[in-house]
C-alpha cells in the first residue's frame, strides 16, 4: 500500500493516529494528530499566570503569553499587602534589634560584676555626724589668744600699782 499510495495517503499510512510526541518551542506536545515534518506552532493550551506578588492568578492561552500581549500587574490590594509586610518585617528588625541589645547590656553588666569580685561590707555606713562645738572648732585660735589676754592684764596689773 504505501509504495502505490500517494502522499496523503503515505502520511497517513505512516502516522500512529495518536497525538503528535514532537514538543513545540513552549515545552507543550503539538495537539495535532501525528504528522511528518515541523509541527505548526499555534499553541492553544491554557496556562495560569500571576503578578508579580503572586497573589492574583489567571489562565490564558499559551501562545498569547508567549508573545507578550498579556500581562498581569498587582492591584491596589497587592500594594496594600506588600506595605503592611514591609512594615511588619522592619517592626520585627526593630525588635530584634532592641533584644540583641539588651542581652548586650546584660552580658557588659554580668562581665563588669565579675571583674569587681566581691564587695566587702562597709561597716562605718552607720556613723552619726556629730557637729562640733564653737570651742571644739576654734580652740586652737582662743587659747593663744586667751594667752595673750591674760599676760596683758597681768603686765597692766603689775606696772599700774606704781
Amino acid at each position: 500500500k504505501i509504495t502505490t499510495a500517494d502522499v496523503n495517503e503515505k502520511n497517513l499510512l505512516s502516522c500512529c493516529k495518536n497525538q503528535c510526541p514532537k514538543e513545540l518551542p513552549c515545552g507543550h506536545r503539538c495537539k495535532e494528530m501525528c504528522h511528518p515534518g515541523e509541527c505548526p506552532f499555534n499553541c492553544n493550551q491554557k496556562v495560569k499566570l500571576r503578578c508579580p506578588c503572586k497573589r492574583i492568578k489567571k489562565e490564558l492561552q499559551c501562545n498569547k503569553v508567549r508573545e507578550n500581549q498579556i500581562s498581569i500587574e498587582c492591584d491596589t490590594t497587592c500594594k496594600e499587602m506588600k506595605r503592611k509586610a514591609s512594615e511588619i518585617k522592619e517592626a520585627e528588625a526593630k525588635a530584634a534589634l532592641e533584644e540583641e541589645k539588651r542581652r548586650q547590656q546584660a552580658e557588659l553588666e554580668a562581665f563588669e560584676n565579675r571583674l569587681k569580685g566581691r564587695r566587702k561590707k562597709n561597716r562605718k555606713r552607720d556613723e552619726v555626724a556629730v557637729e562640733l562645738t564653737l570651742w571644739q572648732k576654734y580652740r586652737y585660735c582662743l587659747l593663744p589668744l586667751g594667752a595673750v589676754v591674760v599676760l596683758v592684764f597681768a603686765w597692766y596689773i603689775a606696772y599700774d600699782v606704781d
